[in-house]
């Protein structure tokens, strides 16, 4: 069912009109280094990805389209010159380069290349979301699941971009499942080896830094959220908590700094300069995070500047929203909020089981709300900026405890308001 709405918009979860188009732009950085990889190789220009840019530059209204066509040999012009894009390593740009040679060698046509590059992420951002609500479908149950599950086949954003070349939403999600896995294991009897999992941590990352920086903090920050799961679910001692929070912290952290240093070398290659490659990341990190608004006068990011954190938690907390009805996201903060003050008050009647798992859910969902939040605050003015995107960091991971609590806080009401909807559909049917 996730593989059906991100690989085809089957339930109708976005504007179908939308559904192709949406993420272009981005991902005419991946397919502008596909071409100039097949041209010139696939270590040219040390392997930045980049578009091809006619006599118009950046205003050319075709720009991102002409990537597409370049690579589906629709288009070939001189005029046209391929120019770097220098803000991040792009690893995604040499891995599609190289599955696309081998698939160029052995006949495949350019239309059905792009057919796989994109099914093949929908298909393994699928399998890495089943993966997590196999995880917790002992601890949470089948009501829970259900409501997951409903939630992410209909999410704009997951549907959106899921299949994106450029934004990789499974290299998001990987580092949290690695830990999951992990926990889980344990939990079964397996050994929980430290310095292994911790090293895992950093690979994968390293290999989502690789390409993009975009969410790091919270990519980095929902790691370390399902040990705060188990912490909760399996009475974790503060000693065993705070060391495994510190070593696997500490290596998510490497990751990020070896992609950054590997990100340093490839640019100190393409410009000759260590200062050089430096002042480019320094200055990309800046326009993205807090600077001097007056730097920027005449420039895309001279209003992200100048707008407040404060305005900015606004648009991602009500302005914009969930699904198709775009319900604001504060709402579920609410919900959450609601049902925190109703278990700590009025400490609810239910059995111990259930009682401890949802306890288990609340201190979890808060956690990773700040998760969600740190890439908001943090790079303020990237998030002002890209609010077609950026909505991604509550499904990361806010979006799926939080609705997991929801489905296990409300399960005999849900359960009761399903059975009567099709009880009366099946009468009705009958009737």
């Amino acid at each position: 069912m996730m593989y059906l709405s991100f690989g085809h918009n089957a339930f109708h979860a976005v504007n179908p009109e939308k559904f192709y188009s949406t993420g272009s732009t981005s991902d005419a950085l991946v397919i502008g280094r596909l071409v100039e990889s097949r041209e010139h190789g696939l270590s040219s220009g040390e392997g930045r990805m980049g578009r091809f840019i006619g006599p118009e530059g950046d205003l050319d209204e075709n720009r991102d389209s002409n990537q597409t066509k370049f690579y589906l040999d629709k288009v070939n012009d001189d005029n046209y010159v391929y120019t770097y894009y220098n803000s991040q390593f792009g690893a995604q740009g040499m891995l599609f380069s190289s599955i696309d040679n081998l698939f160029m060698q052995l006949g495949i046509t350019p239309e059905t290349r792009l057919v796989i590059f994109h099914a093949f992420l929908a298909l393994l951002f699928s399998l890495i979301l089943t993966s997590v609500l196999v995880v917790l479908y002992e601890d949470i149950g089948l009501t829970a699941c259900i409501l997951i599950l409903t939630t992410i086949i209909f999410s704009r954003w997951q549907v959106y971009y899921a299949k994106s070349l450029y934004w990789m939403l499974p290299t998001m999600f990987l580092p949290m499942l690695a830990i999951f896995i992990a926990c889980k294991l344990e939990s079964s009897g397996k050994r929980f080896n430290l310095p292994v999992i911790s090293i895992i941590v950093m690979l994968l990352v390293m290999l989502d830094a690789l390409m993009g920086y975009e969410y790091i903090t919270t990519v980095m920050l929902s790691a370390v959220t399902p040990l705060v799961y188990f912490m909760m679910r399996d009475d974790w001692n503060s000693r065993k908590m705070l060391q495994r929070l510190f070593f696997i912290g500490f290596f998510a952290l490497l990751g990020f700094i070896v992609a950054l240093l590997l990100h340093i070398y490839q640019l100190q290659l393409a410009t000759g300069s260590y200062a050089d490659a430096i002042d480019i990341i320094k200055e990309r990190i800046l326009v993205r995070t807090y600077t001097n608004p007056e730097d920027y006068i005449g420039t895309p990011y001279f209003e992200s500047q100048e707008t407040s954190v404060f305005y900015v938690l606004y648009m991602y907390l009500i302005k914009g929203g969930t699904f198709r009805l775009k319900i604001p996201f504060l709402l579920w903060v609410l919900m959450l909020n609601y049902i925190t003050i109703k278990y700590y008050r009025n400490k609810i009647a239910l059995e111990p089981p259930k009682k401890k798992i949802i306890k288990t859910l609340i201190v979890t969902t808060w956690f990773s709300l700040l998760a969600s939040l740190s890439w908001i605050v943090l790079a303020k003015s990237h998030s002002e900026i890209h609010t077609q995107i950026n909505y991604i960091v509550w499904h990361l991971p806010f979006m799926l405890f939080a609705f997991a609590l929801f489905g296990v806080y409300w399960e005999k009401k849900i359960n009761t308001g399903v059975s009567k909807l099709t009880g009366n559909r099946f009468r009705n049917n009958i009737e």
